[in-house]
């Protein structure tokens, strides 16, 4: 529980992209997303074993904005938000394109910082 806080002191990137399996099936939506981290919300049907790879979709207001990106993933912990979704944490383990995922969390920060007129630097102080 110790390191997941000390993982919950790192800032968080609000981000919003479809997540599909292997097979380009629909599973949900990211929550939030960094460099070393994911946060979805799937199908209480969707259950993977303890890592399990994924892919997410670039797409913003019905156009491609980068290639899909293939993350494997640690699931850290999982709760059930309503009868229908689950919420997934996870290390991400493995990326096939790194510099995809990094301008990906690059631009959902610049979108997220452009949307809500908060300041998203704020950082934890135990």
């Amino acid at each position: 529980m110790v390191q997941i806080n000390d993982q919950r002191a790192f800032r968080r990137i609000l981000a919003v992209c479809r997540v599909l399996d292997c097979e380009g099936k629909f599973l949900g939506f990211t929550l939030d997303l960094t460099l070393t981290g994911i946060q979805i919300i799937i199908n209480k049907d969707f259950i993977p074993p303890s890592e399990f790879e994924l892919i997410l979709t670039q797409a913003r207001e019905d156009k491609i904005i980068g290639a899909d990106i293939r993350i494997k993933v640690q699931q850290i912990w999982r709760s059930s938000t309503n009868e229908e979704f689950d919420q997934i944490g996870g290390k991400i383990i493995a990326v096939d394109l790194p510099k995809e995922l990094e301008n990906l969390v690059n631009y959902c920060d610049k979108r997220a910082k452009q949307r809500y007129q908060f300041d998203l630097d704020w950082q934890y102080e135990p």
